[in-house]
């Protein structure tokens, strides 16, 4: 029943790249690509749960055109590293989803250096769309080429403090992830105002709250915030909706998304914090970062 709502192949000879694609939304959408045919890189961390995602995807599909890759986000150099496999494997990338993230119940510092949520759900991702940009410029000659950030209403939370993306002068998990997603958005729209006039649409969005993992990983109040309201959450299926529109909508005009935050596929509303200076400044600083792993 699932395949048979799909437009059959609709997405053959598309290349799609998903980050965090073993589970929750990432792997709801990496379904459905590879279910219209296109072809498919997924990035795990974990090389158990990124088999079997694989070989499920494979053979409910049965699109062959589906390649895992391995690397753990919170290191710059294995981004650097997974960034140098995927460019190899696909010279050209017609849509990059940045889906990858988690919350953390306590601070902790990578061996790189930064602040754990820091670097997992933002710098990485930065990292490893400016490292495939040439990939996406190529694809961008002869089709519309899309970014995707899986963002959040948690953008919300707090304003960045650009002087303490370690969260040195006090942790908590919420005012982590928030201010990872509110990097998210930002990033999106510094890189929209950048490349948007090259046949390039990047876009950031707010799944909703989700029945995933993520609430069992993020301490006390969020795992007693997830099991209250589990209950009430939306499906998996339903939070990877805006997702798979954005990366995949027709390139008519009228269906066609840019440079925005959206939540069930409608424009949504920002932060007043969320500025076009803040994003500016943050695309600096995170230009700065990591230019060493460049």
């Amino acid at each position: 029943e699932y395949m048979a709502e799909l437009p059959e192949h609709d997405l053959a000879g598309k290349v799609i790249v998903v980050t965090g694609a073993n589970s929750g939304i990432g792997f709801v959408a990496s379904r459905n690509f590879a279910a219209r045919g296109a072809e498919l890189g997924i990035v795990c961390r974990n090389q158990e749960k990124g088999r079997r995602a694989l070989e499920l995807l494979k053979q409910e599909s049965g699109n062959p055109k589906i390649q895992l890759f391995l690397a753990d986000l919170s290191s710059l150099e294995e981004t650097r590293k997974l960034a140098s496999a995927i460019a190899a494997q696909y010279p050209a990338i017609h849509v990059l989803v940045n889906n990858a993230g988690g919350a953390n119940p306590k601070r902790e510092l990578t061996s790189e250096g930064f602040e754990l949520t820091f670097v997992s759900n933002h710098l990485s991702n930065f990292l490893l769309t400016t490292a495939l940009m040439p990939c996406l410029v190529r694809a961008a000659s002869a089709s519309r080429v899309r970014v995707v950030f899986t963002s959040s209403l948690g953008h919300k939370n707090s304003p960045l403090d650009f002087t303490d993306f370690n969260l040195a002068k006090g942790y908590s998990t919420l005012k982590a992830y928030g201010r990872s997603k509110l990097m998210n958005l930002l990033t999106a729209g510094a890189l929209e105002r950048r490349f948007g006039d090259s046949n390039m649409a990047f876009s950031s969005f707010h799944p909703g709250a989700v029945r995933t993992a993520i609430w069992s990983k993020g301490g006390a109040l969020s795992r007693v915030f997830g099991f209250v309201m589990y209950p009430f959450m939306r499906s998996e299926s339903k939070g990877a909706e805006t997702l798979i529109w954005l990366a995949t909508a027709s390139d008519d005009a009228a269906e066609n998304p840019q440079g925005r935050y959206f939540f069930d596929k409608k424009p949504a509303k920002i932060a007043a914090f969320a500025t076009v200076e803040a994003g500016e400044r943050l695309y600096q600083e995170s230009n700065k970062l990591i230019a060493p792993w460049l």
